[in-house]
């Protein structure tokens, strides 16, 4: 059978172009693997955390628990304050004591000088910006934990814990500088000082370490509330409140 000439222009024809708009097909999530898998990594997990929680610290923006900034600003100014300042005593034998207390600990480095000073010099520094970090931290626990006790009530035993401890920091802080401004240049270091950045990223560290241990130790995944704003607003009232 004979056959006609074939002409393709003769045929209806359409050019290929990409949609203008994205169809609203494109935002769902390919589900046909594991559909109830899909469905279920889709929901946000609604977490309840006590409202000390976030009179200390906060959840970024992926729901991780981490430290405030307002905290670690309002601790740097107690170091601020404290930093420098004299120990104080009741009476000349417990100054008499602490200055025995500080040729002690000065004597003791001094032993470990005779092989590589400087790594001996190090390790002084970082155990006194701990204490200085640690001491500041207490301290401001301790004068916020007050401020939240009715004036007609006494001050639960926890809190005379934290005040004894508040103390003992502050002289084994102010004791370690003593002993840094004692060992003078026999570390063979350029700088003994203190730095003030170090002390916040102490701080810091320990705030993020306490953040999540109060998380894991209090977090509510029950689904009680399920508006992450909810948690924002009781955050910002208790520092209001602070």
């Amino acid at each position: 059978m004979a056959i006609d000439d074939f002409d393709p222009s003769e045929m209806e024809t359409e050019e290929l172009l990409p949609p203008e708009s994205t169809p609203e097909s494109a935002y769902v999530p390919d589900t046909n693997a594991d559909p109830e898998g899909s469905e279920e990594r889709a929901k946000q997990i609604a977490i309840v955390l006590p409202d000390f929680f976030y009179r200390r610290y906060r959840l970024d923006d992926e729901g991780n628990p981490t430290f405030n900034t307002t905290v670690v600003d309002a601790i740097m100014e107690v170091f601020d304050a404290k930093y420098g300042t004299e120990q104080p005593f009741k009476d000349n034998k417990a100054e008499e004591y602490f200055n025995k207390q500080v040729d002690q600990v000065t004597t003791g480095f001094s032993q470990l000088l005779e092989v590589d000073p400087q790594t001996t010099g190090i390790n002084a520094l970082q155990l006194t910006t701990r204490t200085w970090a640690e001491f500041a931290s207490v301290a401001y626990e301790y004068k916020d934990s007050v401020s939240t006790i009715a004036e007609d009530k006494e001050i639960p035993d926890w809190l005379s814990e934290r005040e004894e401890k508040m103390i003992h920091l502050g002289r084994k802080a102010r004791m370690l500088s003593a002993f840094l401004n004692k060992m003078d240049n026999k570390f063979e270091l350029n700088d003994i000082s203190i730095a003030r950045f170090r002390i916040q990223s102490e701080v810091e560290r320990r705030l993020q370490r306490l953040a999540e241990w109060n998380y894991n130790n209090h977090a509510d995944k029950s689904g009680k509330v399920t508006s992450k704003k909810v948690a924002n607003e009781t955050a910002s009232l208790m520092f209001d409140k602070a």
